[in-house]
């Protein structure tokens, strides 16, 4: 395209015919493009301002030299957007921001601008020297704490099981001498029901001594074919396994006795009334025959801590004890006799066949074995008793529980007197 070149006479010629304030002159100075610029001539002797000429170029160089309006129209005109969404938000720079950036945490935008420079946040040595001791301080205090809080813990559990324990103990102890009291109580009523007015020796005064003093005075009563002595019947038709009553004179040892030879332990937790019982009641072994009577009877019973039945056989370890309690009154349905202790020992029940096997002796088939039992007992007796017995006498053996071994015994021979 060719170059287009006016005059000032042209120029002139073309105000005189539209006007300086043409419409049309107005329109093209609207649509004419920011960018192109005319360089305006004045006009000799008109009153008028310079203006702009209208550009008369291509419409090819036009379109071309518009497209940049457009671009600044468009951004300053606001962009419609359509109903129910929200205009995205701007930045400051008047463009909207992404939606990566819209939801990015400000704290990690703290944390990206900490690595991108670690050199400005990194603490001074110094300073990290000087938190160390501080934490450590810290650390031990925390460790103090807890093992404090495990000791209190551990203390405060031992404390309610002991609590518990103590408490369990007391209840069963209670429990336990409740029961034994029981049975004492028991035995006393039992006590209270025999004939003390049936003389079983002879009365004070009366001349003689051994077997013709009882045997003269004893009472008998017929009790479904067995002839009993007149002062325990009671006793015997309350329960018909009753054969006698042993006592040791200032002792707890004072209660009925029992023979059971169907079943030899039947009262060893059972009361006179065949009711269970933590006592029991003292019975004669299934070996011994308490009628004939045989050489040698063995009496149970219990060791009960409480000081009850058996227990205070176990006082005669001591010499002294023996010397105030030599006595033994055994009262049967058929007589009564005494017995004086000649022997008074700790054994042990084991499987060795070299073990002194007190509990096996009943009948001496020999004055040897007779003699044999006497001398072992009285070996075993840790002081010495002049006393003895000779094959012939008639013995009678207490047995309790002792606790110097898991089967240990603790055992009393006696040989009757009269």
């Amino acid at each position: 395209m060719g170059d287009f070149n006016f005059d000032s006479n042209e120029i002139e010629a073309l105000l005189q015919k539209y006007g300086s304030g043409s419409s049309g002159y107005e329109k093209s100075e609207k649509t004419e493009p920011e960018n192109i610029k005319v360089e305006s001539t004045t006009i000799k002797g008109s009153e008028s301002e310079s203006v702009k000429p209208r550009s008369s170029e291509p419409d090819s160089i036009k379109l071309r030299n518009r497209e940049p309006e457009r671009t600044k129209l468009s951004k300053s005109e606001p962009k419609r957007t359509e109903p129910g969404k929200s205009e995205p938000e701007r930045t400051e720079l008047g463009k909207s921001e992404p939606e990566g950036l819209k939801l990015r945490n400000p704290k990690s935008e703290e944390r990206i601008t900490e690595k991108k420079d670690p050199v400005r946040k990194r603490p001074e040595y110094s300073k990290v020297q000087n938190r160390k001791p501080e934490n450590n301080k810290r650390n031990e205090a925390i460790k103090k704490q807890r093992k404090r809080r495990i000791t209190n813990i551990i203390t405060d559990v031992l404390l309610v099981i002991f609590i518990l324990c103590f408490l369990g103990c007391g209840v069963y102890l209670g429990i336990y001498f409740l029961r034994i009291s029981k049975a004492e109580t028991r035995f006393e009523d039992l006590k209270s029901m025999i004939d003390t007015d049936s003389h079983s020796v002879a009365p004070e005064g009366v001349e003689g001594s051994g077997e013709s003093k009882t045997e003269s005075y004893l009472t008998y009563t017929e009790i479904d074919g067995v002839s009993v002595q007149t002062k325990f019947a009671e006793l015997y038709k309350k329960n018909h396994d009753f054969v006698g009553w042993l006592t040791i004179p200032d002792t707890k040892i004072d209660y009925p006795v029992m023979f059971t030879p169907d079943d030899e332990e039947y009262y060893i937790h059972r009361d006179f009334d065949k009711e269970e019982s933590v006592s029991g009641t003292l019975f004669i072994s299934k070996y011994s025959d308490w009628f004939s009577p045989s050489d040698n009877v063995l009496i149970y019973g219990h060791n009960m801590k409480a000081g009850t039945m058996f227990a205070d056989i176990t006082s005669y370890e001591s010499e002294e004890f023996y010397n105030t309690h030599k006595t033994i009154f055994f009262d049967t349905l058929e007589d009564n006799a005494k017995y004086e202790v000649i022997a008074a020992f700790r054994t042990e029940i084991t499987n060795d066949e070299n073990s002194f096997m007190y509990y096996k002796f009943f009948n001496a088939q020999s004055e040897k074995e007779f003699d044999e039992y006497i001398n072992k007992s009285k070996e075993l007796t840790p002081y010495t008793i002049a006393e003895t017995a000779s094959f012939g006498d008639k013995l009678i053996t207490l047995s309790t529980c002792a606790y110097h071994a898991d089967e240990g015994r603790f055992v009393v021979v006696a040989k009757k007197v009269y």
